[in-house]
């Protein structure tokens, strides 16, 4: 196995095939696809406070009916991103969508923890498949230069819908009541479906390779286990497995803090904790342009992404003091500098597996990451549980959600190392 700096074989620039105008339109397809995925997710999580008392659920029960969602997902993440390589992202994303929103308006005849924890198996095994997908297709569909910030717009959806599902769950919940918000959710992805397939089918006219977002020439064939023999591919694991704990800490548990530590009702909820999720949307954008204005600039690859991590774990541990706080807007400002932080740290890991591995093996190394993404939240998830039913605190756990940031930059660029592509020699 060997690595090198030498360029591996010529790719035709997708820029030379694909009009700016269309490049940027998939980009914001793939985002639509980021944003109902989140809004399914989050669903649950807006919901906690009315199933909780609905279902009598303690801590460590909502903590595992969570884990569901994330085992399930876990597996899904890597055989997803297996998926998106072997069918292409057109069939491949797809199939993910159908599957993802048929288990979402299936939430809605949940009788109880088990059945919706059931349920929650079901939508993580189809939302597993959507990030190795936009991974992959930007790294086909975008030039290089603009690719940190193509994946910043797509992973962006993660931030809209977290905003987006806040308020609209909530009002739709306080109207119609919970069963009609689960449902009505579950079928936005039929309708994206509709208007990915049309444009799917015009880029097949330019291109099938690009349609597909399978790569133009392919030079080698590499098992996907003898990826996992390349420390950058583990590198990035560890790198989500430590630090994307903290996102999902925000997304599954905010609306819980604020009804038990700040004693907001539902409606309450639902005007204030989209905030957080719009300041990191705008952190998606403002790392893409300025890796891109870096880039611009003259730094390599490594120092820009490497300084954008070290800048995100010096200020991410910031959302801590939000457990001090006892006003909700400091308790929000504080939250939202931790969600800004993180979006900033986790565009730059993203794109990566871009930086360092050929197209055709973006999705394996994207959805490896992300296994390691699901399995640090399931853990981080449990722990917080049991940490709420036993101290009935959130101080402990804010605290260690605040280290654990600045843990992941050390461990994870010391085992990165230099990024740069790598030349792959298949078979070794």
């Amino acid at each position: 196995m060997t690595l090198s700096t030498s360029t591996p074989a010529i790719q035709p620039e997708p820029s030379s095939l694909l009009s700016p105008r269309f490049t940027w339109a998939l980009v914001f397809l793939l985002l639509g696809s980021t944003t109902i995925n989140y809004i399914d997710r989050q669903s649950l999580s807006v919901l906690a406070p009315v199933l909780r008392e609905e279902f009598k659920l303690s801590n460590s029960d909502y903590a595992a009916v969570l884990n569901a969602f994330m085992i399930s997902y876990t597996i899904m993440y890597g055989v997803g991103g297996w998926v998106m390589d072997k069918l292409g992202v057109r069939r491949g994303l797809s199939l993910s969508v159908i599957w993802w929103s048929v288990a979402s308006c299936l939430q809605a005849f949940a009788r109880g923890a088990f059945s919706l924890g059931f349920f929650r198996v079901l939508l993580g095994m189809g939302e597993g498949g959507n990030w190795p997908a936009f991974a992959k297709a930007i790294s086909m569909w975008v030039p290089k230069k603009m690719q940190a910030l193509a994946i910043g717009i797509a992973n962006s959806g993660s931030s809209v819908g977290s905003a987006i599902a806040a308020p609209l769950i909530a009002w739709l919940t306080i109207h119609w009541g919970w069963r009609f918000a689960f449902f009505l959710t579950g079928t936005f992805g039929f309708f994206w479906l509709g208007a990915w397939l049309w444009a799917t089918h015009q880029l097949g006219k330019i291109s099938p390779e690009l349609a597909s977002a399978q790569p133009l020439v392919i030079t080698r064939r590499m098992n996907w286990i003898q990826l996992l023999r390349y420390r950058q591919t583990w590198s990035i694991f560890i790198c989500r497995f430590l630090a994307d704990p903290i996102w999902y800490f925000y997304v599954f548990w905010m609306p819980e803090f604020l009804k038990r530590e700040r004693g907001l009702e539902l409606g309450a909820i639902g005007m204030v904790a989209w905030i957080p999720f719009v300041v990191a949307d705008i952190a998606n954008f403002a790392c893409g342009a300025v890796s891109g204005w870096l880039l611009h600039l003259g730094w390599s690859v490594n120092r820009t992404r490497k300084t954008i991590m070290a800048v995100s774990a010096v200020f991410c541990p910031l959302g801590v003091s939000a457990v001090f706080c006892h006003g909700v807007f400091w308790t929000i400002f504080f939250i939202s500098v931790a969600t800004f932080s993180f979006i900033f740290w986790a565009v730059t890991v993203h794109s990566v597996p871009v930086d360092f591995f050929p197209s055709e093996y973006v999705g394996s190394v994207f959805g490896f990451g992300g296994t390691g993404s699901s399995l640090g939240t399931v853990f981080a998830t449990w722990a917080i549980g049991l940490m709420l039913d036993r101290l009935h605190s959130y101080t402990l756990v804010f605290i260690c959600i605040g280290s654990l940031l600045p843990v992941a930059l050390i461990v994870g660029t010391l085992m990165m190392g230099k990024v740069y592509p790598l030349k792959l020699e298949a078979g070794r």
